[in-house]
């Protein structure tokens, strides 16, 4: 485990039974060191791996992540107000079991990525994306996943 997802986990955990004052000191370290915004409010899943230390990746304190996630440096898992059927909703993604998220990629919004799903490099994602899917460019496009990619699963 690296040091940015060792930090994250005790974040939650301190932040989960209250002590405030161990969470802001984690949070400072991990903004100091590797430009990591984490929010101890994020549901962090098992296996979680952030590459490179989490360096300039920034999450919505409301953001969900499942197990054996893979997330790359200058993520942005962010929020915003989406207009749907005249009423304004707000939130943050969820990311299902097995999505890999490479760099700059920037998912907004209350959508879910779907499991066993990989969002490429510098992709804008505001839309749902079906579970098995490869997501990239901007404006996102969606395909079928047609290969097999390692989302850690088997990591000791």
């Amino acid at each position: 485990m690296r040091a940015a997802e060792k930090l994250a986990y005790k974040t939650c955990k301190y932040y989960r039974s209250n002590k405030m004052v161990r969470v802001k000191i984690l949070r400072f370290i991990m903004r100091t060191i590797f430009s990591f915004d984490f929010r101890p409010e994020v549901i962090l899943g098992e296996k979680v791996q952030f590459i490179h230390n989490g360096l300039g990746t920034v999450f919505h304190p409301k953001t969900k992540i499942g197990n054996n996630c893979k997330i790359y440096q200058n993520v942005t898992l962010g929020g915003n107000g989406k207009i749907i059927d005249g009423a304004t909703t707000k939130g943050a993604p969820t990311l299902e079991e097995n999505v890999a998220v490479f760099c700059g990629a920037c998912v907004l919004g209350p959508i879910t990525i779907g499991h066993d799903s990989i969002i490429g490099a510098n992709a804008v994602i505001t839309k749902d994306v079906p579970p098995n899917s490869l997501v990239f460019g901007n404006p996102a496009i969606v395909k079928e996943l047609k290969f097999k990619y390692d989302f850690g699963d088997n990591a000791k």
